[in-house]
């Protein structure tokens, strides 16, 4: 299986301001996990097979089963992937943020777990992967890909409208309670009592 290195980071900013951008970490499959490795020298030393268990990290790429990274976990990776690393440190499962590809309606579950063996496990996965790996999905990829696009495109429009029509309700209701409190006090007013405009 080949072994991919690390999109090329950005590095921008002026004197101690530095930011780096890695770009598209946000599909990327990345699990830290603790394995034992064995210690060469230490175990040249001892005449045994001495183990340390060490943690890890395995990076794959949605819709790609031939490029992965694994190796030891170092600073760097824990700065690059946060939430997997704090999830890892708590010894919380490390699951994939987005809509599960076989909770998708347009296709069936044989199909989902297909998708899956090609490192597609969320709807997500699905809409980011690029053409240089579509063939590794099967046929009709790049109609289903777009497919993807459109229903994320949908749902973030629909979650919108619903944001908003709940906004509108909310001002409706609080314009409707303004209009009670304010019968409420006309109603309280005594009838004769002048004004105090008439007062004066």
């Amino acid at each position: 299986m080949e072994h991919a290195e690390f999109v090329q980071p950005t590095v921008s900013g002026r004197g101690n301001q530095l930011a780096v951008s890695h770009g598209g970490d946000e599909n990327l499959i990345v699990v830290f996990q603790t394995e034992p490795v064995l210690q060469g020298a230490e175990s040249e030393k001892q005449g045994r097979p001495i183990y340390k268990d060490t943690a890890m990290v395995w990076i794959r790429f949605p819709g790609d089963r031939t490029r992965e990274v694994y190796t030891r976990a170092k600073p760097e990776h824990q700065a690059r992937f946060p939430r997997q690393w704090a999830q890892f440190q708590q010894k919380v499962s490390q699951g994939h943020i987005g809509t599960p590809i076989e909770e998708w309606g347009p296709i069936s579950k044989s199909h989902a777990l297909t998708l899956k063996g090609a490192n597609i496990h969320t709807v997500e996965h699905l809409a980011a992967c690029p053409d240089s790996v579509l063939h590794n999905v099967g046929h009709g990829a790049r109609a289903l890909r777009d497919k993807a696009i459109a229903w994320l495109k949908a749902a973030t429009d629909g979650a919108e409208t619903t944001r908003l029509a709940a906004e509108n309700q909310q001002l409706k209701d609080d314009l409707a309670a303004l209009k009670e409190q304010v019968a409420e006090l006309a109603t309280k007013r005594k009838p004769g009592r002048p004004k105090a405009d008439e007062q004066e």
